[in-house]
């Protein structure tokens, strides 16, 4: 996997903006609080390899109602599934 880039304060003034904790959201989509916070200062601690931080990303986005494309900001080529699916 590219290095991942993303916006991570928009994740956390999404989150804030509509009144949710950190713990709250964790609990919701099965990832620890401390999950949250690492994705939202950009950091890989509390997961185990890039990938999987990938995949907790890509769930804390949906959960909050954001599209991936608006968020990471290289989804094209990081992440090959959408461009796999699109109609020719």
């Amino acid at each position: 996997m590219d290095k991942l880039e993303y916006n991570c304060e928009l994740l956390k003034a999404t989150r804030e903006s509509k009144k949710i904790t950190a713990h709250s959201i964790a609990v919701d989509i099965c990832l620890a609080e401390r999950q949250i916070k690492s994705i939202e200062e950009n950091s890989l601690q509390y997961f185990p390899s890039q990938s999987i931080k990938y995949i907790a990303l890509k769930k804390y986005i949906a959960a909050l109602g954001l599209k991936n494309k608006d968020v990471i900001l290289n989804f094209y080529e990081t992440d090959p599934i959408p461009i796999l699916l699109k109609k020719k």
